[in-house]
């Protein structure tokens, strides 16, 4: 373990040695994220029907939505653990990871106690067949088990993204998404408990991930403190720190619930088409997020990056993280896309062998494959917020750009079919880029602010 690093004026200066020396790992451990929910994809995809393949897509967005919306366990400790840091806080680092996997534990166990009613409006919004809707609350209920896990990873992952650490984050996330696909081929192909093994494979994978990030956490914990140090509860309660988090929580949860919501939407415009469209949208979605994942390793070398120039109130800093981590980004946008293009018919021959769904999925598969360039300004500018924890701006931009996009889509997709609807996401991307660019000297402003002092807490 590496002890923290200092910052000195030479370490922080933005280079693209230490863009990359951040983003490198993430992209490499992300990859492994997309690649699990492709495996799940093609396990139930290539059992030849269209139904299962519907149901795993049906549940997994009302489960994205239901874990999802709580991402703000990721954001805020990234964001409030980088300043903490940047400021050379090191007791309110630690802080900061125990209250955020605090409040995961709590949160996951109200969805747990609550997982019915959840279901049955999870459920309500789709308007698939009985057979898709019975086999997607059998996955839903085995997975919801899952959530005091996955949520507390959530809280992990941000704290490691925002020391810098993106080598413990590569660590964590590939033993988390290599025992998921393991157990998913063990159990679902091995064992032959199709939807059933898919999700149980998942829930056991989330816990042995969190164990792990457990461990990794506690060694950095020795590096960061002094032997002597030990959790003080009362500083880890505290009102004004908690409120603090909460505050920033509040607004990014408004933010991700709408965000988390467009996928939903997306999933239901394509319900109303038939199973068939509702299976080749699973299938498309799988280029989506290959994209975003991939995408996201420099997204978080922004936000590690912004939130310490943030935290040093240093606005030259500032200004080179978010062009350095942005031009790296559209550059690996560039090789997505042109991937994508060339390898699309055979992705998606690979991820299911239900003809409908193959055939559908290949009538609309440039939309889906050209996504990195149209969406990886919007990916990047959410990594720079975050960074900033400037969550008010992006609750802001997020609100606008939905006000288009729920009604508008519904429109497009009546009118164009499912050529309408990926239009329609398309324009979404543009618009959340746009709207948080426009924002974006308000995060400067901030920059050029008294740096804060006062104890670690």
């Amino acid at each position: 373990m590496t002890a923290a690093p200092s910052y000195s004026a030479k370490t922080a200066e933005i280079t693209s040695q230490r863009v990359l020396l951040i983003a490198a790992p993430v992209v490499l451990s992300n990859a492994t994220v997309p690649l699990q929910g492709f495996i799940d994809t093609a396990i139930i995809g290539n059992l030849g029907e269209v139904a299962p393949l519907a149901a795993v897509g049906i549940g997994a967005q009302v489960l994205s939505f239901a874990f999802g919306i709580f991402n703000f366990l990721q954001i805020g400790v990234s964001g409030l653990s980088a300043q903490a840091l940047g400021a050379g806080l090191r007791e309110r680092v630690v802080n900061t990871l125990l209250r955020g996997l605090l409040i995961a534990l709590t949160i996951a166990c109200l969805l747990i106690l609550l997982q019915l009613p959840l279901r049955w409006l999870g459920l309500s919004v789709f308007e698939a067949s009985e057979e898709a809707e019975t086999l997607a609350a059998v996955y839903i209920g085995i997975r919801i088990w899952g959530a005091p896990a996955e949520l507390m990873n959530y809280a992990l992952v941000g704290w490691f993204a925002g020391q810098e650490m993106t080598r413990r984050m590569f660590q964590h996330q590939v033993a988390l998404s290599l025992a998921n696909i393991a157990l998913n081929f063990l159990l679902a192909v091995g064992l032959g408990w199709g939807i059933v093994g898919v999700a149980l494979g998942t829930v056991i994978a989330s816990y042995l991930g969190l164990a792990y990030g457990l461990w990794l956490a506690r060694g950095r914990l020795i590096t960061l403190l002094p032997e002597e140090w030990r959790p003080d509860p009362a500083r880890v309660l505290r009102r004004d720190e908690l409120i603090r988090m909460m505050a920033l929580n509040r607004d990014i949860f408004i933010r991700t619930i709408l965000l988390i919501s467009g996928f939903l939407w997306v999933a239901r415009l394509g319900s109303l088409q038939g199973d068939a469209i509702l299976a080749a949208n699973v299938v498309l979605l799988q280029f989506f997020m290959i994209s975003a994942y991939a995408l996201d390793g420099f997204a978080i070398a922004a936000e590690t990056l912004v939130g310490q120039a943030l935290g040093a109130r240093d606005p030259r800093r500032l200004d080179a993280a978010a062009l350095a981590t942005s031009l790296w980004s559209g550059a690996l946008a560039v090789v997505i896309a042109l991937s994508f293009v060339a390898g699309s018919h055979w992705i998606i021959d690979v991820v299911t062998t239900a003809e409908p769904a193959r055939t559908l999925a290949k009538q609309y598969v440039l939309w889906t494959a050209l996504i990195p360039l149209v969406g990886f300004a919007a990916f990047q500018l959410d990594g720079i917020f975050i960074g900033a924890t400037a969550s008010v701006e992006m609750r802001n931009a997020m609100i606008l750009t939905s006000l288009f996009f729920f009604p508008g889509g519904y429109w497009m997709t009546l009118t164009w079919g499912n050529h309408g609807l990926w239009a329609s996401v398309w324009l979404w991307l543009l618009l959340r880029a746009g709207t948080l660019l426009a924002l974006y000297p308000r995060i400067r402003a901030r920059a050029c602010a008294p740096q804060e002092s006062g104890r670690d807490s």
